[in-house]
């Protein structure tokens, strides 16, 4: 469960962005350059709001440059989105001196103890990362499923046209899953370095194919095959623990690549067979 509550919150970030007809492949890129802007922002002496904060206003910068190129400036979601992650993947490299570790566990603990406290540390049985992690998803919950924008993506992902003579705002909309992409990515990335106590750069990417899985599972716990949050949830749950048994077993990442692969043809075209059925 703590390992799957990172790909559960990156989950959230791909659902929402789907959920709109679209798709951003810089998701896993960012959550792994915010963990290392938190890390570096630690090394170099700041307390841990301030590594936070810092890792956060990077994630919505990401964010606000994706919404205005893909929902103001037409740039096809799936290229402007490729193109940032290239882009922030050449920044975090160059921040790190060509991928260099930025490791953290080694400091003083007085340093650190703050910022590792929802990484490390538990209520009771139940970890601070968990119950982040349920927070998060009772706010998702309520945003995709129970508010009015949320009825504002359901209507956008039905018919474009429909929802613009509806008098939805089509671009904000559109525009605004994107920056909770992003947002949600940077603390994905924060929560990753505060449990592990270091920030490898790349070291996030493989959650990219995770989260498509992840999500396209979901869409099989709908009715309509629609992008939706608990079934995010079970999904990353789903990789989450297959991730865990391929590790245990000693397989390695080429086993999880074909898994993956057949995951998502199954979650694709078991979706396909249910809504013929349906119809």
């Amino acid at each position: 469960l703590n390992s799957s509550s990172i790909l559960i919150v990156m989950t959230f970030g791909m659902t929402m962005v789907m959920a709109v007809r679209g798709i951003d492949l810089s998701i896993a890129q960012v959550a792994d350059a915010s963990g290392v802007v938190a890390a570096m922002l630690i090394l170099s002496g700041k307390n841990f709001v301030v590594a936070i904060a810092g890792a956060m206003l990077f994630g919505l910068l990401v964010g606000v440059i994706n919404a205005v190129l893909i929902s103001y400036l037409g740039v096809p979601a799936i290229i402007g989105t490729l193109g940032m992650m290239f882009v922030v993947r050449s920044f975090e490299l160059t921040l790190t001196n060509g991928a260099q570790p930025q490791i953290l566990f080694t400091l003083p603990a007085e340093r650190v103890k703050n910022f590792f406290f929802m990484g490390q540390e538990s209520v009771g049985p139940i970890s601070i990362l968990i119950i982040l992690t349920i927070v998060i998803t009772l706010g998702m919950f309520l945003v995709k499923e129970r508010s009015v924008f949320g009825r504002h993506m359901d209507a956008l992902c039905g018919n474009v046209r429909s929802s613009l003579l509806a008098g939805i705002h089509v671009r904000k909309v559109f525009a605004a899953t994107f920056v909770i992409s992003a947002l949600l990515a940077a603390w994905a990335g924060i929560m990753l370095v505060s449990r592990s106590g270091n920030a490898v750069p790349r070291g996030v990417e493989t959650y990219l194919t995770d989260c498509f899985v992840a999500v396209y599972i979901g869409t099989l716990i709908s009715d309509r095959n629609k992008f939706n949050i608990i079934g995010s949830v079970i999904g990353a749950l789903f990789v989450g623990f297959t991730s865990n048994f391929i590790t245990l077993m000693g397989m390695g990442i080429a086993y999880k690549n074909i898994f993956n692969g057949i995951f998502i043809i199954l979650a694709v075209a078991l979706g396909v067979l249910k809504s013929r059925t349906q119809s």
